[in-house]
């Protein structure tokens, strides 16, 4: 499967404007965004946790903000933590999980990131869209975090910059 290339859905970098709309997504998704939502919502919380972001981008259609992508570098280990978030309708989630695996692509272009982490809980909406075969899993945390009355797992998936290469590049030989 890959992107609607007819799609309105876009990308762009963000801006500190765009700190109300990833306010809003936080609180959309409390508290399954973790880095965010871990010590509270306030307006001030998530200013700092936006703060530590190396990168970021605002995914939206001809009408509104949709969803963010975030990224986290770790320095000398050229790693990152990508975090992706949606509006929680369904045309936010199918929107952003088309658009993923193309920021996947200009976060490898544009860094020199040699593999990039994913953070999920158990239950989350997956938006990583026709990516998702393209990522291992690292590590599963069992009973993490109660959500909603219920404990559930978090997972860590890897991707890395030569898989990434591979993968996208089957996909690129398969519409050419």
């Amino acid at each position: 499967m890959q992107r609607n290339e007819t799609s309105d859905v876009t990308w762009r970098l963000s801006t500190p404007s765009d700190i109300q709309f990833a306010y809003q997504v936080a609180v959309a998704n409390d508290p399954r965004w973790w880095r965010a939502c871990k010590n509270g919502l306030s307006p001030r919380t998530v200013i700092e946790v936006a703060q530590s972001f190396a990168a970021g981008v605002v995914i939206s259609n001809e009408a509104r903000d949709l969803g963010i992508a975030v990224l986290s570098e770790t320095g000398a280990a050229a790693t990152g933590m990508l975090d992706v978030w949606s509006l929680q309708d369904s045309e936010a989630i199918e929107s952003v999980s088309d658009i993923i695996p193309e920021i996947l692509g200009a976060a490898f272009s544009a860094s020199n990131i040699r593999a990039l982490y994913f953070e999920r809980f158990e239950n989350d909406v997956d938006l990583l869209g026709y990516s998702r075969p393209w990522w291992k899993l690292q590590i599963e945390y069992p009973d993490f975090a109660m959500i909603q009355g219920k404990y559930e797992n978090r997972t860590c998936w890897v991707m890395t910059r030569s898989d990434f290469e591979i993968h996208s590049s089957s996909i690129t030989d398969s519409v050419a």
